[in-house]
């Protein structure tokens, strides 16, 4: 019986790995969405230097995260499968294709860190696209909204680049899509202020 409270804690193992499997996605695979945001003509997407360098890069990290699904899906599926055996008496052997649902849980975790992924990176561009027209706007100098656009990407790309440097890119692109000091905007302030 000693077994069975040991076995007990063991069976809730696997909800640990699937935060971890969140937060390898929302952390390490976000370079595979931001290169798809590429291709989609999204300018506040960038890749990591190391990424863009190595091509290979990306095949490596796909097979990575299939493999910590299946492993994290299996290893929630061997609990269920033990659980129902000990519990309810059912055959384990059937009970293994509980894979699949899980596999399926892996999905919806990765579109779901994917999705943060791209708010965080929108945030943080939205951030710079507002100090360089706050700039453009307190130098008086009317630009028109490509420029300004143009100068945001290319400050946005320069200061990851330089942070990815340091080794402080998701510190620095976290810390400016949290921020609450957004610049404001100086035209509408002059004409309704």
């Amino acid at each position: 019986m000693e077994s069975l409270e040991w076995y007990g804690y063991i069976v809730w193992l696997p909800l640990v790995f699937w935060v971890g499997l969140f937060f390898w996605f929302w952390r390490y695979s976000g370079t595979l969405y931001l290169k798809k945001m590429i291709k989609k003509g999204k300018k506040w997407a960038v890749i990591p230097e190391a990424f863009s360098k190595n091509p290979s890069s990306f095949t490596r990290l796909r097979l990575k995260n299939f493999l910590l699904s299946l492993l994290v899906s299996a290893l929630s599926a061997l609990s269920v499968a033990w659980c129902l055996s000990a519990f309810a008496g059912i055959d384990s052997a059937l009970v293994l294709l509980a894979v699949v649902p899980f596999l399926l849980v892996a999905v919806f975790l990765y579109k779901v860190a994917m999705a943060k992924v791209s708010t965080t990176y929108q945030a943080a561009y939205f951030l710079e696209y507002c100090r360089a027209r706050y700039e453009s706007d307190k130098k008086g100098a009317l630009r028109n909204e490509a420029d300004i656009h143009n100068r945001a990407i290319w400050s946005f790309a320069k200061k990851l680049k330089n942070a990815e440097a340091h080794k402080r890119l998701w510190k620095y692109v976290n810390a400016m899509a949290n921020t609450k000091k957004i610049p404001p905007d100086v035209m509408a302030e002059t004409m309704y202020g």
